[in-house]
């Protein structure tokens, strides 16, 4: 085979490489054409027109910035442009017409979200009974949480785990007004183990606390839930929620929510208010367990140590070591481990 012979083969070959990766992109025969182009370089514009196929294509290529005339005193060439220049407008297209792709897409997804939000509502007036309602709305959903809570006679109960889709913010949290608990609405919530070892866990606790709802943690709690009056539920769509909810009003399904919920604030460990527990005196080792020890139980129980009780009790550490050391002493442990277990058994921890 002659140098010119494997020359033009190479050329063919690297066309038909270049051909393949520019699919898509372009019609194929213009993408042929200027793959052509890119693996020959310059060349006369009537040999162009033939390896563009004709002239309605070159002049194509020509217009959509792929190949371009160069002028010599002579005579007049064709060379192909450079890919990143003529390509440059191509992908600018192509993202432009992503974008009104999305727009579309975002829209067809609002239409169809404002369909199932009009037949929901349609099921539940039609068969109340039967009414389990989607929402994926975060306004409408903020806005029935607020309606809930304000709509409670006689209780407000949630569960609240650590997972979220964006990190939780102080400012983000929203404790039981005072005025659905001034009208002797109780509410109570359960949250997992995690806000205790958080400084904005913390915080959303001890201002649910401060605000008069009853507090109680758990480990492993398993989802988050908020549920009113044995009336209605709202339970998330995933573990964090951020999907959507779903908005139940069955009430053979609110009544079986309500005894989990009662199940699992029996098996949860009681927070109290800071406030005074720093003044409050080790009960002696012959008496039985108040309140506090019991909730220091509780809290040894989950695993949490002397450093983290008293950031979360508002005790001193050497308070709270006090106070452990009285409970290891009326349980006769020399260990955490045996104290929990002699706790257990003296019915200590539920």
């Amino acid at each position: 085979m002659t140098e010119n012979a494997r020359t033009k083969e190479h050329n063919e070959s690297a066309a038909v490489e270049m051909g393949d990766l520019l699919g898509g992109l372009l019609p194929e025969r213009l993408a042929n054409s200027y793959a052509a182009f890119l693996s020959h370089g310059e060349c006369s514009e009537s040999e162009a027109a033939e390896r563009a196929g004709s002239p309605v294509s070159l002049e194509e290529l020509i217009s959509r910035g792929l190949v371009h005339r160069v002028v010599y005193s002579s005579s007049t060439a064709i060379r192909p442009t450079d890919p990143t220049l003529a390509f440059r407008d191509i992908i600018h297209d192509l993202q432009r017409q992503l974008i009104e792709s999305s727009d579309q897409l975002a829209a067809a997804y609002g239409r169809l979200n404002d369909i199932q939000r009009i037949f929901s509502q349609r099921a539940i007036e039609q068969a109340p009974e039967e009414g389990i309602r989607i929402v994926t709305d975060r306004e409408e959903i903020h806005s029935l949480s607020l309606s809930l809570i304000n709509s409670a006679q006689s209780d407000f109960l949630g569960l609240h785990t650590w997972r979220f889709n964006t990190p939780l913010r102080k400012e983000s949290s929203a404790p039981p007004p005072r005025s659905v608990i001034s009208r002797n609405v109780r509410c109570r919530s359960v949250y997992s183990t995690e806000y205790f070892d958080n400084e904005v866990g913390y915080y959303v606790i001890q201002s649910s606390i401060v605000e008069g709802e009853e507090v109680r943690i758990m480990r492993n709690l398993p989802m988050k839930m908020k549920l009113v009056d044995e009336e209605v539920a709202m339970l998330p769509l995933t573990p964090s929620g951020a999907s959507g909810i779903a908005l139940v009003k069955a009430p053979v399904i609110v009544k079986a929510l309500r005894q989990y919920f009662e199940l699992l604030w029996a098996r949860a460990t009681p927070v109290a208010s800071p406030a005074g527990a720093e003044v409050a005196p080790a009960p002696s080792a012959h008496s039985g367990p108040s309140e506090l020890q019991l909730q220091l139980v509780g809290m040894m129980a989950l695993g949490l140590k002397d450093e983290s009780i008293a950031n979360r009790t508002g005790m001193s550490l050497r308070t709270v070591r006090r106070h452990i050391s009285t409970i290891m002493e009326m349980l006769s442990a020399e260990t955490r481990f045996a104290a929990g277990v002699m706790a257990s058994k003296r019915g200590w921890i539920k």
